[in-house]
């Protein structure tokens, strides 16, 4: 049976209908708005920290740089002289397809004078095979490669290999390391950072007069040393030494691991997946034997939850951070709180030692409160008004961070300004190692330099913004109260320097005499840079050096008038900073358009003052302890 049709509508029917329409409508425009709005609202959520492949590091949104209205800048051309000069080093990572960790952190370099000659030398430590096939030609050849500097000033740089350097620690995976006269006889000895026992070499003198370096023991230590450093920790007239150790390894653990980049096949993984461990002390007895005085010292730190050690240790600097006379120890670490252990003097049987202040400082965490990957670590007063700043090189995807100094009463403070003083910002993409402060131009005002590479060869195929190999930064102190402190360099301004490397270890020093800072680059699996500082500024400079074991941790203060203004430049003596790295053991500063300066104070680890008085400039200020 078929229905009736419907009755045509009623205008009044039709009223309604259209006025239901119209709500209808509108509210399912406020509907559509409200989605919309969300869907913005989750994006820009989903855009702040989100996690990177081969870090567990959040990567914030980039942040406009305060340097972007600020025109090009240029920094120093650096010419790198390696082949020229003799300089052959080629490092050996030792990877062979296994993917095991330490062959992606290696690479230390030591710039040190070891046949008293007035001249900076350079080692560098060697890596080989952790699991060698048979027949490998690399196997068992780990260790150091010494080059004597030749050179003649006007003359260019000229280095000449150490006959049978290679026989010196054969067999160890060697990283980081540290040089001073640990014996007291007036030569640089060596104390090298291995995977396992870590080695020291005594430096005699031979019968030509070229260096003769002889292993000595050390306190067994089988943990995989990073960096290493010299520093008289107890204040006794003599250096004690101080490792850092990254984590606790065997082939077994980082296989157990197994990371990898995009689910197939092993890749070189965070730290995260690793236990951390300790650093080592080590306290010289003056005649270069050592006791460990780790656990006494309190530099074993740990997780005040667990218990745990966690360090996870990659850099080292001395400085003494706090103003209270004693030298304090800055630790980079990776993924987990930096320390800055402060030194509260010898306890009663003369053992130095030491409370991790990083906490309450503000320096074990970034500006967003995140432990990030810190690699390369340097100090400096930037501004010259004594406010202490602290850099750190980070992860890929992590600025570098650039903790500035500031004093609440009577404790100190250190917070990340990276991002407002131009230094954050155009670090964000580079995974950075080495890193130094240096007047590069001698204008007054320590520029910043840091070393980049990857870890991963094949990072690009997973995050296409990445590459394994990366250019050197140059970034320029703009000095006084200028904001931002620091502006990058275009990198078509710096030679050599900005050619792409796997960077790892960064020292710096005047390795041809001619006054200004050059620096050496250890690439990764690759050949060498020493890049030669090509600058024609017309600036000045002064040196200042300290005879014997005591100079290590002497703060250095020179005054000069500069551009027409008095200016005060403070350095830390110390060569101990960077990346797996020493730098030359003196104080440098650019003395700009000044003649001299007018005054040049020391004051010793042990507290004493010497007071130098005017120094010309262009020479080096050799000061002799009382």
């Amino acid at each position: 049976m078929q229905s009736e049709p419907p009755e045509p509508d009623s205008p009044q029917d039709i009223e309604v209908a259209d006025r239901l329409v119209a709500r209808g409508f509108w509210r399912s425009l406020l509907v559509i708005a409200v989605i919309a709005g969300g869907i913005v609202v989750f994006k820009a959520i989903r855009a702040k920290p989100s996690p990177v492949d081969g870090s567990a590091a959040p990567a914030p949104v980039p942040s406009q740089s305060p340097a972007a209205a600020i025109g090009p800048v240029s920094g120093i051309a650096f010419r790198d002289v390696a082949e020229t000069a003799g300089i052959d080093f080629a490092h050996e990572s030792g990877a062979r397809g296994g993917k095991l960790l330490p062959e992606c952190l290696g690479g230390g370099v030591a710039l040190v004078d070891l046949d008293l000659d007035g001249r900076l030398d350079i080692v560098f430590t060697q890596g080989e095979p952790l699991e060698a096939a048979a027949g490998d030609a690399a196997a068992g050849r780990g260790g150091l490669r010494v080059y004597l500097n030749r050179s003649r000033q006007g003359a260019g740089m000229r280095f000449e290999r150490l006959a049978g350097d290679e026989a010196l620690i054969a067999g160890c995976y060697a990283n980081g390391l540290a040089a001073g006269d640990v014996d007291g006889d007036g030569r640089a000895d060596i104390l090298v950072a291995c995977v396992g026992q870590d080695r020291l070499l005594f430096n005699r003198a031979g019968p030509s007069g070229a260096p003769l370096l002889v292993e000595a023991p050390l306190p067994e230590d089988t943990k995989w040393g990073s960096s290493a450093g010299m520093l008289d920790a107890d204040a006794d007239g003599d250096l004690d030494a101080i490792v850092a150790n990254y984590v606790k390894w065997s082939p077994a653990i980082d296989r157990a691991v197994n990371f990898t980049l995009d689910g197939v096949g092993r890749a070189y993984g965070p730290p995260t997946g690793f236990e951390g461990t300790t650093l080592s002390l080590l306290v010289n007895d003056g005649r270069g034997s050592f006791r460990d005085a780790t656990a006494a010292s309190g530099v074993d730190v740990r997780n005040p939850v667990t218990g745990a050690p966690y360090a996870k240790a990659l850099g080292l600097a001395f400085v003494d951070a706090d103003r209270d006379g004693r030298t304090d120890i800055l630790v980079a670490n990776d993924k987990t709180p930096k320390f800055l252990l402060r030194n509260l003097g010898n306890a009663a049987d003369g053992t130095p030692r030491f409370g991790d202040i990083a906490v309450p400082t503000g320096f074990a965490y970034d500006r967003d409160g995140a432990a990030t990957g810190a690699m390369g670590i340097d100090a400096a007063w930037p501004r010259n008004d004594g406010e202490l700043a602290v850099a750190v090189g980070n992860f890929a995807n992590e600025p570098s961070s650039l903790y500035m100094s500031s004093r609440q009463g009577a404790s100190l403070a250190l917070g990340d300004e990276a991002l407002a003083q131009g230094f954050g910002a155009p670090t964000r993409r580079f995974l950075s190692f080495g890193l130094v402060f240096a007047d590069l131009d001698l204008d007054g005002d320590e520029d910043l330099v840091q070393a980049n590479g990857h870890l991963e060869p094949e990072i690009a195929r997973v995050q296409p913004s990445q590459s394994y190999a990366q250019r050197a930064q140059y970034f320029v102190n703009r000095g006084g109260d200028s904001v931002p402190l620091f502006v990058e360099a275009e990198p078509a301004s710096l030679g050599d320097l900005a050619t792409p490397a796997v960077g790892r270890a960064l020292a710096a020093g005047d390795l041809d005499g001619d006054g200004d800072t050059d620096l050496v680059l250890v690439d990764l699996g690759g050949r060498a840079r020493v890049l030669e500082n090509t600058q024609t500024t017309g600036h000045r400079w002064l040196a200042v050096a300290i005879d014997g074991a005591r100079a290590f941790g002497a703060e250095i203060e020179i005054e000069a008038t500069i551009r027409g203004a008095r200016v005060v430049q403070r350095r830390t003596l110390s060569p101990t900073r960077s990346y797996q790295s020493q730098c030359e053991p003196l104080a440098r500063f650019g003395l700009g358009d000044a003649d001299g300066a007018t005054r040049v104070t020391a004051r010793l680890p042990d507290g004493t003052t010497v007071q130098h008085g005017p120094a010309p400039a262009g020479r080096v200020v050799r000061i002799a302890p009382p």
